[in-house]
């Protein structure tokens, strides 16, 4: 069997197979002082499962170079004792949550069943996705809890229920979808920390299951979150990890969110290049897209295109798609609907379009103010404040209106 999980990893980090033996054989000749013979042909035979494995110097320096905290992480597994590391990494995938002030253990369900097969599955990824879609409705202060309940759910199932090697890799996968489901709830609320944590939690569980395109969005959302500075390479990575055979809704989807990593970055031409490329993605058929990105389409991609320009200060190229878009988009759906109006009231702003900047704005507050997310009217308040510096009529108004909105969202989680 291929290790794709430490490929994925190398991968993710813009690693050659070359570059990565390299550092292993820095980090072995520090913690040994002696030499090492790994090569990049070694690399390759650990990813190819000729080696499954290697020497307790080379585990240890590929465990700090890949940063991971211990050997299954990466793949790596004695032939005997496979399952043993499986579990043992579920053990610690549990740990994380409970680490981190989120345990799942807190969430009790008598319903478990005792026995795990494909019809439960699909009854559980059925009621996930409705779940889902009421996100479009709600903020995520209102559904966090319900996105870590199921979460807790499957935690549980993995824990105490049977099931076969299959079963335990789509129930680990699912539970990677909920925990980046939760986490970008408890980000739309407004805690950054606990949101940070749930993607890596995700990454951990997307990593078990050997999901590239989940891992790499995972990682995606940690850069996002965390406003890391290297949102950018993160991005990079992690669409060149899921390669060109991943579904064209999850390359489309990466792509996307890498030409914005790219935008606020400043750098124009690689964001165009980004954009361009999801829209080619989007052309193939993708009848079978996983539900965590079966949303993305050209209207949604037109939405994150005239943000990418809006962003970028290029108005002629962010007000048409912006509008196109948002010209059927509901007012039931009020928190995305508040955030893109948003950018479109700054490319009024820079195309000099005073009282369309303006009566934006008003549009986007009215939506903002009644749903539990912290998101729009943080970014409402930026461009109220860009309205006051502009000079512009009834922008100093529009600001202390904007001020003295309160989303309902709760001291705590």
């Amino acid at each position: 069997m291929t290790n794709d999980l430490l490929r994925s990893l190398r991968l993710a980090r813009g690693l050659t197979q070359g570059e990565l033996a390299e550092l292993v054989c820095r980090h072995i000749e520090r913690a040994t002082g002696r030499a090492s013979a790994f090569d990049a042909q070694a690399v390759s035979r650990i990813e190819c499962g000729e080696i499954s494995w290697p020497r307790g110097a080379t585990r240890a320096a590929l465990m700090a170079v890949l940063e991971a905290e211990t050997p299954y992480a990466l793949g790596l597994h004695p032939k005997r004792t496979r399952r043993d590391g499986e579990k043992d990494e579920a053990t610690k995938r549990r740990d994380f949550l409970a680490l981190a002030g989120i345990s799942a253990a807190a969430v009790t369900f008598t319903d478990v069943p005792g026995r795990v097969g494909s019809t439960d599955i699909a009854d559980m990824r059925d009621r996930f996705a409705r779940l889902v879609d009421v996100d479009s409705y709600l903020g995520g202060a209102d559904t966090f809890r319900v996105y870590f309940a199921e979460l807790a759910r499957t935690e549980q199932t993995l824990s105490r229920a049977s099931y076969s090697f299959g079963t335990q890799r789509e129930l680990t996968e699912l539970a990677a979808e909920q925990g980046q489901q939760a986490g970008w709830a408890a980000f739309d609320a407004g805690f950054t920390a606990t949101a940070v944590d749930l993607f890596k939690y995700s990454r951990r569980a997307a990593d078990e299951a050997a999901s590239r395109e989940l891992a790499a969005n995972a990682f995606v959302h940690i850069a996002y979150a965390s406003s890391s500075d290297d949102a950018v390479r993160a991005a990079d990575s992690a669409c060149e990890a899921i390669g060109t055979d991943a579904p064209p809704k999850a390359r489309a989807l990466l792509q996307s969110r890498r030409a914005w990593s790219l935008a606020t970055a400043g750098n124009r031409d690689g964001a165009a290049r980004a954009l361009e490329t999801a829209r080619d993605a989007l052309q193939d058929n993708d009848t079978d897209a996983p539900h965590w990105c079966a949303w993305v389409d050209h209207s949604e991609l037109d939405i994150m295109t005239g943000r990418v320009w809006s962003v970028l200060r290029q108005p002629d190229q962010a007000i048409a798609p912006l509008e196109r878009a948002l010209a059927t988009y509901p007012d039931h759906w009020p928190r995305d609907k508040a955030l893109y109006l948003s950018w479109l009231a700054d490319a009024y702003i820079d195309a000099g379009a005073d009282t369309a900047a303006v009566s934006t704005t008003e549009k986007a507050l009215t939506l903002a103010g009644r749903v539990a997310s912290a998101r729009p009217v943080a970014r409402l308040r930026d461009v109220t404040q860009r309205c006051v510096v502009a000079g512009i009529d009834g922008g100093a108004e529009l600001a202390r209106r904007t001020a003295s909105v309160r989303p309902p969202i709760p001291v705590r989680l």
